[in-house]
């Protein structure tokens, strides 16, 4: 169960780093909601560079406690998980919708509409200075529409705290 759990931390942070455009601005009905940034996708990607530590997590109902941290470089994510298992993918930001969106890509899933979890994740993301908090659809079907990872639905919500250099 715990390197189930840990698989599915390390491919989570793999697909957060999927890729990003840089170029579109959210729109004004999403920039009213408060768990909507108001930035460009170009500005949350700056602001994501660097290291980020795992405060706390839920999956499918259960917390997770592991040592997590998401190094953000370019267009691309790597999570190092315990101090020294990693995974690297790409990540891929979206506003425009209520809140943020984004796409983690690992590697290609043809079994994601069975509900085969790993591939690719679709979430949500909330940045907020220091703090990062994301939600994310671990079969990569669908964008959660909120930060809730209660038993049975597959997601996982964590929370971050940039690490300071």
């Amino acid at each position: 169960m715990t390197m189930r759990i840990l698989a599915i931390l390390l491919l989570a942070g793999c697909m957060l780093s999927a890729g990003c455009s840089r170029n579109a601005t959210a729109s004004a009905a999403a920039q009213s909601s408060p768990d909507q940034s108001t930035s460009t996708i170009a500005e949350d990607h700056d602001k994501l560079q660097g290291t980020w530590k795992m405060d706390r997590a839920t999956f499918n109902g259960q917390a997770v406690t592991k040592d997590i941290r998401w190094v953000f470089d370019g267009d691309h994510m790597t999570i190092v998980s315990e101090g020294k298992n990693t995974m690297r993918s790409e990540f891929q930001l979206g506003t425009g919708e209520s809140p943020n969106t984004i796409r983690i890509k690992y590697l290609d899933n043809d079994l994601a509409n069975l509900g085969v979890t790993g591939g690719s994740y679709t979430g949500i993301y909330k940045l907020s200075g220091d703090k990062l908090r994301v939600c994310y659809d671990m079969t990569g079907r669908q964008y959660p529409k909120n930060f809730d990872a209660p038993k049975g639905t597959g997601r996982i919500s964590e929370e971050f705290t940039r690490e300071k250099t």
